[in-house]
């Protein structure tokens, strides 16, 4: 008799290398679960952050709303990405995807496009 898996806990990490949510669902796309490293810090170069190069990551804290795990939600023009991280103030990223793309974004062996999410989250 096969024995049933049980998962204990599930967790999204919607920024690659900042910390993760704990999630009790999540949907599954043809990349992976929905929202998890959707997002990617970059340097100017496009070339990408991770926590062996910048390890102060691990204390960045993504934070999604809640409804954005259901199957069927889509993001409007009042759900937000919000960072935080400790001494600075939190950051909110519209979850609507943004006009601009950056091209020449690269991580590891990929290179490909992204979108920028703006001036305020590249000062932050």
């Amino acid at each position: 008799m096969e024995q049933a898996l049980k998962i204990q806990s599930l967790f999204i990490y919607p920024i690659k290398s900042c910390r993760g949510i704990s999630v009790s669902q999540a949907t599954v796309t043809p990349t992976g679960f929905q929202w998890d490293r959707y997002w990617l810090v970059v340097n100017y170069r496009g070339k990408a952050y991770t926590q062996k190069l910048e390890p102060k990551l691990a204390l960045v804290e993504p934070e999604l709303p809640k409804e954005a795990f259901f199957e069927d939600w889509e993001p409007t023009m009042t759900s937000f990405l919000v960072v935080r991280a400790p001494g600075m103030s939190p950051l909110k990223i519209p979850m609507t995807k943004p006009s601009y793309v950056a091209e020449g974004v690269s991580m590891w062996e990929w290179s490909g496009s992204a979108f920028d999410e703006g001036e305020d989250a590249a000062k932050w």
